[in-house]
């Protein structure tokens, strides 16, 4: 499209092919002529964009939202249009959206509808970001891939409402991984480790989420030449872990 791709982010991240990343804000706003929102909902972006934040941007520039519609100020962002500041903007999600097809986008909604719904210098979608070919496919093969990734590594990266832990591949000979679901309570590990002491533990990694933890453990077989004593271990293994109070669900690979 000939543009020159400039962007801000709270880390930073490695920038996709020539784009520019920019160390603020602030500044990313006052450079920028189109802008666009690809943030979740936190604490920390709910009105991110708001008076001050608009007031950085040229005017004349464009706003563009398909990420959250908590995130832009929208009374403020109405403002911005109706003094010129804000040459136009272009929202898919907003506060509060329709619970079903037919109802209709007013003003018992969010305040401000009708004042939004008045500009000429808006475009207004409802809420169709994720419905689109492109996303479809992208959404399709990342949900794919993270299902495998847990059933074949006991992987949950990008795991919304479960303990994200991962552990390379394993590659080496009589190495059996250990995946432990259990409630996040004291003492579990105490427990898990007393069984785990028998073993030589390769790796280890925990973490929890709310009430639930995740445990993944590579443990190194004591004989791996003889399968029957292998396969007595893992058996062991399972059962041992399995049986305890705060278990969920147990699983080993290998």
């Amino acid at each position: 499209m000939g543009m020159n791709v400039i962007y801000y982010d709270a880390l930073p991240i490695m920038p996709l092919g020539s784009a520019t990343q920019i160390d603020s804000l602030e500044e990313m706003l006052s450079q920028a002529d189109f802008v666009t929102l690809h943030v979740p909902e936190l604490p920390e972006t709910i009105n991110m964009i708001s008076y001050k934040e608009l007031g950085f941007m040229k005017k004349g520039s464009y706003l563009i939202n398909n990420s959250r519609g908590r995130v832009i100020d929208i009374i403020a962002l109405v403002e911005a249009m109706e003094t010129g500041q804000i040459a136009g903007a272009a929202l898919d999600v907003f506060p509060n959206e329709p619970g079903s097809n037919g109802e209709g986008f007013t003003d018992q909604l969010n305040s401000w509808t009708s004042r939004l719904l008045s500009l000429p210098n808006v475009i207004l979608t409802p809420h169709i970001g994720g419905s689109t070919e492109e996303a479809q496919k992208a959404i399709g093969n990342e949900v794919s891939n993270s299902m495998i990734k847990y059933l074949t590594f006991g992987s949950t990266i990008t795991s919304v409402n479960f303990p994200e832990v991962s552990l390379r591949p394993i590659l080496e000979s009589g190495l059996v991984r250990v995946c432990h679901a259990h409630h996040n309570q004291p003492g579990v590990l105490k427990i898990i480790n007393s069984i785990l002491a028998d073993y030589n533990v390769e790796k280890q990694y925990s973490d929890s989420k709310a009430d639930i933890a995740y445990l993944m453990a590579d443990i190194q077989l004591s004989d791996t030449d003889n399968r029957a004593t292998c396969n007595l271990e893992i058996s062991d293994l399972f059962s041992g872990i399995s049986s305890t109070a705060n278990n969920i669900k147990t699983r080993i690979l290998y």
